[in-house]
């Protein structure tokens, strides 16, 4: 059988790319006269047909040290995640209908704060209270 076609059985036997299966060029006869599969297994056994190793990448060979110290996302994606922001704003609407409810805040102003707080334009509720309290929105309690 041609040696393309044992490259490609013995692929298939080891597993690998046929790019990565090497023929011994000093048995390229013995190749040649493999008829089965099991030919093909022999010849590995003997060495005759072998995979080269698979080159490791440019991350495979930094130390783990310096592939730790890579960072995806920014500062409060990383250290709360979701259920940091959800608490927030769980907080936030509650203190939004608490303000409303009391009558501190008026009904026509809920609309655009709500959406402030869904948009995370407050860091909590203090700065929130701040930013009513700047833009003139509450009024004191009845």
């Amino acid at each position: 059988m041609s040696a393309t076609t044992v490259k490609r059985l013995a692929a298939d036997i080891l597993g690998v790319g046929v790019n990565r299966v090497r023929l011994d060029k000093d048995n390229l006869g013995k190749v040649e006269e493999a008829l089965t599969r099991a030919d093909v297994r022999g010849l590995i056994d003997e060495g005759v047909v072998y995979a080269i190793p698979k080159k490791a990448g440019h991350r495979t060979q930094e130390k783990p040290r310096q592939r730790r110290g890579r960072r995806k996302g920014n500062k409060k994606a990383r250290t709360g995640g979701k259920s940091a922001w959800m608490v927030r704003i769980r907080s936030q609407r509650a203190y939004l209908e608490t303000l409303l409810g009391s009558g501190e805040l008026p009904k026509a102003h809920k609309r655009t704060i709500y959406l402030k707080i869904k948009g995370g334009a407050f860091k909590g509720k203090a700065a929130m209270r701040a930013y009513l309290a700047e833009n003139r929105m509450l009024k004191p309690k009845e």
